[in-house]
């Protein structure tokens, strides 16, 4: 029996795999019909309301194989907590029916490939989406994540792996962090303090992601890439099609120097740049 569960276990980690690498066609296919943009993590919440689009639903009419958008890894609990209604299933005033469909399991890099959710009263530029451009802002696209395994953020107690900072609910379930907040590349910083949204310099607009600036709160708060493949390793699609499975480490850590740094996330593989 260990030896079947075994075997069972490495089937769906490499379906996982599969399941990357067809959402990565399929980015690259909007991107190419959107005139080299990459689509948003997210948009605002419609007003008045109507369906909330996420990046999955922007990809979809060029990949429209809904099985591929949800992690077969996902256990009861995960599913229970990061699935996520697909646009197009939902009611005109975005509520759910009983034929709604989801996907969950997989995030986008939002940080340095789009963030749709603005604000308008904010400072510029955070009064306007962020959308990264294939070939200036992801210059080099085989060593930048694209979508990868996600945890999210996780309500929960105060201690253990439920460690949440004062969080009520989950977040970021549909999207990974970088070990660090992007400051002078991508949508420069969507990453929340618990007293707002915040960075360094100016406020700004977007998920509650841990703040590294926060001592107490740098990494509670992050929605983190999910080792939860093979050999606690995180399937990872990169912006060129390709894709790996990866120890989170490594993916934190692009020269291999023992400091986190935003080298496999911003575009420009290159570790000393945020």
């Amino acid at each position: 029996m260990p030896a079947l569960n075994s075997a069972r276990f490495s089937a769906r980690s490499v379906t996982s795999l599969s399941n990357l690498r067809q959402l990565g066609i399929g980015l690259t296919i909007y991107v190419t019909e959107h005139k080299g943009m990459y689509p948003g993590g997210a948009y605002p919440t419609p007003s008045p309301a109507a369906p909330r689009i996420r990046w999955a639903d922007a990809i979809y009419p060029y990949m429209k194989n809904t099985e591929v958008y949800m992690s077969p890894l996902l256990d009861e609990r995960d599913r229970a907590r990061m699935l996520k209604p697909w646009a197009h299933t939902l009611n005109p005033d975005g509520t759910t029916n009983p034929t709604t469909k989801y996907f969950g399991g997989y995030g986008y890099n939002y940080q340095y490939l789009g963030n749709g959710r603005h604000l308008a009263t904010a400072n510029s530029p955070y009064n306007l989406p962020y959308h990264g451009k294939a070939g200036s802002d992801i210059a080099v696209a085989a060593q930048t994540i694209a979508v990868a395994d996600t945890n999210g953020t996780r309500k929960g107690s105060t201690t253990g792996d439920d460690v949440n900072a004062g969080f009520t609910t989950d977040d970021g379930v549909y999207t990974i962090d970088p070990p660090l907040q992007s400051l002078e590349l991508g949508s420069k910083s969507s990453r929340k303090t618990l007293s707002g949204a915040t960075n360094p310099l100016v406020n700004n607009y977007g998920y509650d992601g841990g703040s590294d600036g926060n001592a107490t709160h740098a990494l509670t708060r992050r929605s983190f890439p999910a080792e939860r493949n093979k050999g606690k390793r995180v399937n990872v699609v990169f912006c060129d099609g390709h894709g790996e499975s990866m120890k989170l480490k490594d993916i934190d850590d692009f020269n291999g120097d023992g400091v986190n740094d935003n080298g496999w996330w911003n575009g420009k593989a290159d570790a000393s740049l945020r």
